[in-house]
């Protein structure tokens, strides 16, 4: 039985355990979030709902800014330094040294995701990959996830140690190994899958 219970939580969809936040009050779409605290109550600054005529938030890619255009307002070009993230269709992306990385899970660590090419020994060129990444607190700095980075963040629980190096052999499973460092912050969802058996 037990084997069946961690089986089906591996096999949950990621999306399942995403942007934990125990607010159902409805917000919008779109906008931006000015900072992690505007990101934890959910506080769009220019929100707006899929399909309302005359707004649009959109990349500047050579200027690493957001353009936001709203009806009867000129444009306005946010640079992303000086944003926390952003919500776009539905989903949240966080600001961090120039990129937007998707916003996975937010609660007792934070990961995101970032689409990225991957060379590729075997073929001897690039093929495109999501690599996950991790940040303390909603404000602290994104790692990528490595037992090196893990341990260097989190100093004073040494004994998640030897847990944070086993993850380093999902690296070429970087979706898998998410899924297993979020699982090591919730042993609760262990001990109850283990009473279960």
């Amino acid at each position: 039985m037990k084997t069946i219970v961690l089986a089906a939580i591996a096999t949950l969809p990621f999306s399942v355990l995403a942007q934990s936040n125990g607010s159902f009050a409805p917000f919008p779409d779109n906008g931006i979030y000015l900072s992690a605290t505007d990101f934890a109550t959910h506080k769009l600054t220019d929100g707006f709902d899929k399909g309302q005529p005359g707004y649009s938030i959109r990349e500047e890619t050579f200027q690493r800014a957001l353009k936001v255009d709203q009806p009867n307002a000129p444009e306005e070009k946010l640079p992303l330094t000086n944003l926390w993230g952003e919500r776009k269709e539905g989903v949240d992306y966080r600001s961090f040294d120039g990129d937007l990385y998707r916003v996975e899970h937010a609660d007792k660590i934070f990961i995101y995701s970032k689409p990225t090419s991957v060379w590729s020994t075997g073929s001897g060129g690039y093929y495109p990959a999501t690599q996950y990444y991790f940040s303390r607190k909603a404000d602290s700095p994104i790692h990528l996830i490595t037992s090196d980075n893990l341990k260097d963040i989190y100093y004073d629980q040494p004994d998640k140690n030897a847990a944070f190096e086993s993850l380093d052999g999902l690296s070429n499973k970087p979706g898998t190994q998410a899924q297993h460092l979020l699982k090591l912050f919730y042993p609760a969802s262990h001990a109850t899958s283990q009473s279960a058996s």
